[in-house]
Formats: structure tokens, sequence, C-alpha cells
């Protein structure tokens, strides 16, 4: 993973830049989640992460992407019997299929994630705390507005789906987020 990762992130950094071509970009999100493991919701938190892209195939209007994220999802539950809170630290490798034109480009993303969680759940004044990594899939969809020569900005829905070994794990991630990006 360390290997793909950083064969990525020099892809990205070692290419000319075309002045009238966009072969890749870097972004920052920021938004909203809610987390849920194999029984039902474990709350609501926010989102907060990175990425880096770049174009395998195609041209700016349009194209396949390989994509690298960071994020961090956090959740609080806090009603009820059963309470919640944590965070969990999301990296993927996506591949990233964008349509339309140069100004307006919707796009689907899917790919492979790996998330480590670390939180506490209470039940009935008893609590448990816990922690783990798991790996999943990934598939998101959004739509990159240009707003100005280099800039885009992005609303996107993103789902984290793990294979997890202990019921308590999070299961599911759904996020709604806005991306800035920079066209490089």
């Amino acid at each position: 993973m360390r290997s793909i990762v950083l064969a990525l992130i020099l892809a990205t950094v070692s290419s000319p830049l075309h002045a009238q071509e966009s072969r890749g970009s870097v972004s920052a999100i920021g938004g909203f989640a809610k987390t849920w493991d194999d029984e039902g919701s474990l709350g609501n938190g926010w989102l907060a992460g990175g990425a880096v892209d770049r174009v395998i195939f195609g041209n700016k209007a349009g194209g396949t992407r390989v994509e690298f994220a960071a994020e961090v999802l956090t959740h609080d539950r806090s009603t009820g019997f059963f309470l919640s809170e944590g965070q969990t630290f999301v990296g993927a490798l996506s591949l990233v299929q964008r349509f339309g034109s140069s100004r307006t480009q919707p796009y689907v993303a899917g790919g492979l994630t790996v998330g480590h969680h670390s939180g506490t759940n209470t039940f009935d004044g008893a609590r448990f705390p816990h922690s783990s990594t798991d790996a999943g899939f990934r598939g998101a969809f959004g739509v990159a507005f240009r707003a100005g020569q280099r800039m885009e900005i992005s609303p996107e829905v993103r789902l984290n789906g793990f294979f997890v070994d202990n019921d308590s794990d999070p299961v599911t991630l759904l996020s709604f987020g806005v991306r800035v990006g920079w066209r490089m």
C-alpha cells in the first residue's frame, strides 16, 4: 500500500504542468458524516480530508483519474440507552470517471478503502472503549464546477463500507461534503 501511495504522489508531482490541460488536482474536503454499525446508527459528525488525483486516460473534459484520499470522520450519539462517540481515519485509493465539459464535470468514483476507528460505546452506564482497522470498498458521486482558471468546487456524496469482525465496529460511513480543488 505504501508503494502504491508513493508512486501516485511521485507521478502527480513529477510530471510537467500543462498550461492548457489539467492532468490532475489536489483538493480539501469538509462536510458532514453519519456512521453505522451492523445494528444501527452510531451517530452524526463531521468530515475533513484531502485528496490528490492524476489523469490516467482522457483529458480535462472528462477522462479517468486515479485518486488517493485521506479523511477523518467523527460520530456522536448522545441520547437514548446506547451512547457512542469516536472517529474513523480513512485512506482510499479510487478510480474516478469524469464526464461533461471543462466547466462542469459530473463524476463517479469507486475503489478500496482502509479505516482505523477508535471510540467508546456506552450502554446502561457501562463504557466499552474499542478500536479496529478494517478494509472495504467505497463509492462516490459529485459534480466539479470550475471556479476560475485552476480552482474547482465539488459537492460530493461518499459511501465507505467495511468488512468487520466485531459487530460494534463501523460498517458504513456516509458523508456529504464540499471539495475545493486546485487543478494542476
